[in-house]
């Protein structure tokens, strides 16, 4: 699992966050080409898969109601290969230009856009494990009003073949993209969009910080999944519930 990337955009600042009661957010699942399976009704059972495993961990009641509602599986000719593809390529290019081809035929209705892809890893450096899923936000129709920022956000997951063993993929790269949010405190007027686990960063064994993941054993969100159940805290269910994508 890896964090998405950071977004900048210039100008004079000042900003509020809107509080948020029991959101929902709708699921697109989009399958390409030697995507896993093959035919649609096991497509359309993996997709269902994902959406129940997310709302069992996200929905799970108390403050954690966020629902994800799955819409109709989508399925395109455009081949998205993860093998060929580091995560932030994939995100530079073909999984963001293909969920913005989606976007504009049902109408830029918001939700989360997930891209299934062929190949069972995304490329990753030689002293890395090699990323199943990637999830972060598309930005759209970025403006400052009267001093106040105002843009548009999509959520932007893509799935290897080999998350098909991993049941709460999904659930984990939704985290991400529900953490993402525009940086308060802008270094030279410069906006960033940063996706920041509130119960984190994660350090390793060799000191290396990652901020987009948990350091909490055997939650959803540290960079490799529990064989069990995962848990989530009430610090990640405030911060996802803010999001700007419902």
């Amino acid at each position: 699992m890896k964090k998405s990337r950071k977004r900048k955009y210039r100008y004079n600042y000042s900003y509020s966050v809107q509080s948020q009661g029991d959101p929902s957010v709708n699921v697109y699942g989009i399958f390409t080409p030697g995507s896993a399976p093959s035919d649609s009704n096991g497509r359309q059972d993996r997709f269902n898969r994902d959406i129940a495993s997310a709302n069992q961990i996200w929905n799970s009641g108390g403050e954690c109601n966020i629902s994800f509602i799955s819409q109709p599986i989508i399925e395109v000719n455009t081949v998205i290969d993860a093998t060929n593809l580091g995560t932030n390529e994939a995100f530079r290019g073909p999984v963001e230009n293909l969920i913005n081809q989606v976007k504009q035929m049902n109408g830029n209705q918001p939700g989360i856009y997930v891209v299934y892809t062929s190949g069972n890893d995304f490329a990753a450096p030689s002293s890395s494990s090699r990323p199943i899923g990637v999830g972060g936000v598309i930005i759209e129709n970025f403006r400052v009003e009267n001093g106040v920022p105002q843009f548009t956000l999509f959520g932007s997951i893509a799935l290897s073949n080999r998350s098909l063993s991993a049941p709460f993929a999904f659930a984990h790269e939704a985290g991400h993209a529900l953490f993402t949010q525009l940086n308060n405190q802008p270094i030279n007027n410069v906006f960033m969009f940063e996706s920041i686990d509130p119960t984190g960063p994660f350090i390793d064994s060799s000191g290396n910080i990652d901020p987009a993941h948990s350091n909490l054993t055997g939650n959803l969100m540290a960079p490799i999944l529990p064989n069990r159940i995962p848990t989530i805290s009430f610090l990640q269910c405030q911060k996802a519930k803010m999001s700007r994508i419902f």
